[in-house]
């Protein structure tokens, strides 16, 4: 039985990426985003740089979404309650 050796390095592997599956050693593991926060997800270096990226672009469409539902449901607001100048 031979030990599944690292992508990055020589060492022995002890997990794999969770994203592309391939094998790390502990020196090359880096944790990344999970629903479990007593284990979190173990990722490679190149998967873990995109879930920056893709928090980042879904929050700024979620912010651009709640501006936008706050001014119409502010517009609506106003025209059922006037407000006094």
């Amino acid at each position: 039985m031979t030990a599944v050796t690292c992508a990055e390095c020589e060492k022995e592997a002890v997990s794999n990426c969770a994203i592309c599956g391939k094998p790390l050693c502990q020196d090359h593991i880096k944790h990344g985003l999970s629903k479990r926060t007593n284990a979190p997800a173990v990722n490679c270096a190149n998967c873990q740089k995109k879930f920056p990226k893709k928090v980042r672009k879904y929050s700024l469409i979620m912010a651009a979404g709640l501006s936008v539902a706050s001014i119409i449901l502010i517009i609506y607001l106003s025209t059922i309650i006037p407000f006094l100048i």
